[in-house]
């Protein structure tokens, strides 16, 4: 027995004209085949027959719409009967016929393309004849919608074709096996119609035609006609039907969509008939009726040149979405500035879209918006200390100076008015780029004039400058400028890092800029200093005194003489410093004659004017500054020099105000750390240098403390650093360590003794309850005194009980530690400074030296003589001990003689241990140096360690250290009272 597979068309009762499969054999000499058995799902596996995968998918195809599947499809519940019976006739139509026909459409497409045969059979015969098997006829099939327009009505009728031959339908035994596509089995031949709809053939089963009288013609003419003109093929009579080809355009529209939301949606116009990009529709029909006669406008549209233009549009960066076209990356685009963001993106590529033809309209907008392009021009003129800046913005054909828009870039207002009504958008990179130069800069008429300090701010921001001025950033801003000859007259080899940081003020005084030399303590910042002004001194001494007599050639020679004439310089430093640099003056740089503007009667029978013109440079303190603030104002130095310039970190303080009066042609200011607690600190010293390079102090609060301290805004630092760079130059030791000999630290860890342990801890758990009571009244902010107390209190108790006086028989766990190393290290001849916070700890160490006969030298904020003390222990071999109090001798010591350093109470600022720790490790130093850091384990010094290690990360990036305890949390500060 021989068993092949067959798919047969049949009539299901309830559903119409299915497909269903079979297994069918020809037995003996039969020339017709007998049904064995119709197939399902559940016997393919039954073996009496090997099914192909098409088979198969066919029987699956098939399946779906049994009766079974189509109760679970579209019944909750109920029986087979129940559900054909009660289902309703629009549910019937509209979801259960196109189920159907879906399926059965995929079964026709595996047909064409495999040889299994197709058959029509009878519900009521089980056998199949030769004249049963079905022909698909898929290709060459076409459908002709005629219309003949009469005198009083309109005959319309459906001609169908296969290979041009016409197929009658009228009274003919025709079944419908699809509706859309139309689907029609006549004469034991299956047509295929894709582009028709079964339906409208039905008509023409009963009928020649259809007729439309005259009297309801219009309107079957601008719908059915219309319509069946635009999908299908035509023949008309009695009007016409123009096809050719169209007048078109391309028009990319700003519009608001059907939910108020901005959008670019590219339209072709055909003869004024518009097709937006995403509408499927390829052809186009339009009517014109004329003196009672109906002409049909037929095209298609161009499909090449549409792709191109969404080509172009691809390639300036928009991309398609169902909704619109929008700027490459943007996701959010229901807010102002996605909108702003299209208009930019129109006046960018306006240019482009001109020249490709893609034309620009607005629709939906409640405002007339400017698509235009824009364009800035900048011109630059440079003055002694000023860049003039000439900008003139352009928008279409109007111009005007681009200061007018100062308002809109600092308060961040994109839209201007223009004076035909139209809104321009300013781009949103004008506000980046200009912002600063507005806040930084001065308006004079038309036109901005900026300090030559900011240069960094000019040239980064704006384009179009003039070659000129661009080589002369590029000078400015050279980070390694030609090295200057040393001068012979300085009595000195510098080191490379020392001729780089002399070329480099010298670098900053060729262009009248204020300069920081921040490099770490120890690295010569005071001989790089002086082979500056050895380099710029004077080249006539000597200068006619107030007492001269002044007579008509006199005035002449002191004309002359005043042309080639420059005053002293100015330095101000901490009073501990001035003997070193009178040391290194007669060391370095004999040539220079320098007087000491110091002491009571530093005003006594002197004339100011006569030293200024007659000394090189004049050494003064800090608060001597402060006290002749108006007295030394009247006066012109040449470089105005601070020493240690932390000592003007506060802007509020009358030291910084003093110091900020004074008049001098250049400014430069030492220290090794220009930021110790805040980035106000930097503001202040740079603010000195160079007026108004970080603006107002309120501005540089805003755009950088406030974002970088609390946010840690990388933006905000980069462009600070941008800012400061050309004015800072620091190295650290780290960065010249092949001129300096090894530095190894060490945390030295040590426990206290059993009734040191016990004090303190009572202490804690006492100063705990108060802060935390205090916190809850008055806040965290309030509460910084007593917060401040109970710290120093348990920081006394961790390093020596008996700095707290009800506590002096005590013993302290670190105090003996330290006693015992100092034992082994003076036995070997090292020579060891010691850095406290406490006076009182020194003194305490300093009975232990007597009662051991140990030579020290001690150096608080009270020794008067401080050179002998320095001298004392730098050049007796018999004195190993320096005690030094970390307030008092923290900068300008000189002191590499020693090779230990002990920090024995470590605090919040490691700018200041560093200090300490470069009295020894410094410039000169031919030793290795080991440094001690003592902390009492299970204290308050440990925990600050941790904090500190955590929270140091600001000054690392803007030059130096900083101290973390301004941005201590509540949490983080109780934490320190914790077991």
């Amino acid at each position: 027995m021989s068993l092949q597979f067959i798919i047969a068309i049949t009539e299901h009762r309830n559903l119409g004209y299915i497909l269903a499969p079979y297994l069918v054999e020809k037995k003996n000499q039969n020339t017709f085949f007998s049904v064995v058995k119709k197939v399902h799902t559940h016997n393919l596996e039954d073996g009496d027959y090997t099914y192909s995968p098409i088979e198969e998918k066919l029987v699956k195809l098939i399946e779906k719409y049994s009766n079974e599947s189509l109760l679970g499809r579209f019944a909750s519940r109920g029986s087979l009967s129940d559900f054909f019976k009660n289902i309703e006739l629009d549910t019937f139509t509209k979801r259960v016929v196109p189920y159907i026909e879906k399926q059965i459409l995929k079964c026709l497409e595996l047909l064409k393309e495999a040889p299994i045969p197709l058959y029509r059979k009878e519900s009521k015969y089980s056998n199949l004849y030769e004249e049963d098997l079905v022909g698909l006829c898929y290709r060459d099939t076409s459908a002709i919608f005629n219309f003949e327009r009469l005198e009083h009505e309109t005959r319309y009728y459906l001609t169908i074709r296969y290979h041009n031959k016409e197929i009658a339908l009228k009274h003919r035994n025709v079944i419908l096996l699809t509706n859309h596509p139309c689907r029609l089995l006549y004469q034991g031949k299956l047509y295929f119609f894709d582009n028709l709809s079964g339906n409208k053939l039905l008509p023409f089963f009963e009928k020649n035609y259809v007729s439309i009288p005259r009297s309801v013609e219009d309107k079957y003419y601008r719908t059915f006609v219309l319509s069946t003109i635009r999908h299908h093929q035509v023949q008309a009579k009695g009007f016409d039907i123009v096809e050719g080809n169209p007048d078109k355009k391309a028009i990319l529209s700003l519009e608001e969509d059907q939910r108020g939301n901005a959008r670019l949606m590219l339209i072709f116009r055909y003869n004024q008939r518009d097709f937006p990009y995403t509408d499927k529709e390829m052809q186009a029909v339009y009517l014109r009726k004329q003196n009672e006669n109906y002409i049909f406008h037929k095209f298609g549209r161009d499909k090449s040149w549409e792709k191109n233009c969404l080509k172009l549009l691809r390639t300036l960066g928009l991309v398609k979405t169902s909704d619109g076209l929008h700027p490459e990356g943007i996701s959010e685009t229901s807010n102002s500035s996605y909108f702003y963001s299209l208009i930019n993106w129109l006046n960018m590529h306006q240019q482009e879209l001109e020249e490709a033809g893609i034309e620009l309209e607005q629709h939906n907008l409640d405002r007339q918006y400017y698509t235009g392009g824009h364009m800035l021009d900048i011109e630059i003129s440079d003055e002694s200390d000023w860049f003039d800046i000439y900008a003139y913005v352009h928008f279409g054909d109007y111009r005007f100076p681009f200061v007018r828009l100062k308002k809109n870039i600092l308060n961040g207002v994109r839209e201007f008015q223009l004076p035909n009504g139209e809104i321009a958008i300013l781009p949103e990179e004008w506000f980046a780029r200009y912002r600063d130069i507005f806040t930084l800069s001065e308006t004079e008429a038309e036109h901005l004039k900026l300090r030559k300090h900011h240069f960094p701010v000019l040239e980064n921001n704006l384009k179009g400058i003039n070659k000129k001025y661009l080589q002369k950033f590029k000078q400015l801003t050279t980070e390694q400028p030609e090295t200057p000859e040393v001068p012979p007259k300085l009595n000195a080899m510098l080191r490379a890092y020392q001729e780089e940081g002399f070329g480099w003020m010298y670098h900053l005084h060729q262009h009248h800029f204020g300069g920081c030399l921040a490099d770490d303590m120890g690295l010569g910042k005071t001989v790089q200093t002086l082979a500056l002004l050895v380099k710029t001194q004077r080249k006539i001494n000597g200068y006619p005194t107030l007492f001269d007599p002044v007579g008509e050639q006199n005035s002449a020679q002191n004309r002359q003489f005043a042309r080639n004439h420059q005053p002293a310089s100015l330095i101000v430093l901490p009073a501990s410093l001035v003997h070193n640099w009178e040391d290194e003056i007669l060391k370095f740089a004999p040539t220079l004659k320098y007087y000491k503007y110091i002491g009571a009667r530093r005003r006594h029978k002197i004339n100011m004017l006569e030293i200024i013109h007659q000394y090189d440079v004049i050494l003064t303190t800090y608060g001597t500054v402060r006290n002749d603030r108006e007295f030394l104002k009247q006066h012109q130095f040449y470089y105005l020099i601070l020493d240690e310039g932390q000592y003007i970190k506060n802007s509020g303080s009358k030291t910084y105000r003093a110091i900020n009066d004074q008049n001098a042609s250049h400014r430069l200011v030492l220290t090794g750390t220009p930021i110790e607690n805040s980035l106000s600190d930097l503001w202040s010293q740079i603010n000195f240098l160079n007026r108004g390079l970080l603006g107002s102090l309120a501005w540089f609060k805003r755009e950088f403390i406030s974002p970088i301290e609390r946010k840690n805004d990388a933006e905000a630092q980069k462009k600070l650093q941008h800012l400061i760079q050309p004015f800072i130059l620091r190295r650290t030791k780290e960065q010249v360590a092949r001129d300096l000999p090894p530095l190894s630290e060490l945390v030295r860890y040590v426990d206290m003794a059993p009734a040191q342990k016990k004090a303190y801890e009572a202490e804690k758990s006492s100063i705990r309850n108060n802060i935390l009571s205090n916190i809850e009244e008055i806040g965290l902010e309030k509460s910084a005194f007593v917060v401040l107390q109970g710290l120093i209190r348990l920081r006394q108790l961790a390093n020596h009980p008996a700095m707290i006086e009800e506590n002096r028989h005590m013993e302290s766990g670190k105090f003996n530690d330290i006693l015992r190393m100092l034992s082994i290290l003076v036995a070997e001849k090292h020579k060891i400074l010691i850095f406290s916070s406490f006076v009182r700890q020194l003194k305490l160490l300093a009975k232990e030296f007597e009662k051991n006969s140990w030579n020290y030298s001690l150096l608080t904020g009270q020794t008067r003589d401080r050179k002998t003390v320095i001298d004392n222990f730098q050049q007796n071999p018999d004195n190993s001990i320096f005690l030094i109090s970390l307030k008092a001798g923290g900068v300008g010591l000189n002191l590499t003689s020693a090779d230990y350093v002990f920090i024995i109470d470590p605090w919040w600022n490691p700018a200041a241990e560093m200090q300490a720790v470069n009295r020894a490790h410094r410039i000169g130093q031919d030793k290795n140096v080991f440094v001690y850091r003592f902390i009492t384990e299970g204290t308050i010094e440990e925990k600050i360690q941790k904090l500190k290690e955590k929270k140091s990360s600001l000054a690392g990036k803007f030059i130096n250290t900083n101290n973390p305890f301004q941005s201590v949390s509540k949490d983080e500060l109780m934490h320190l009272f914790e077991d």
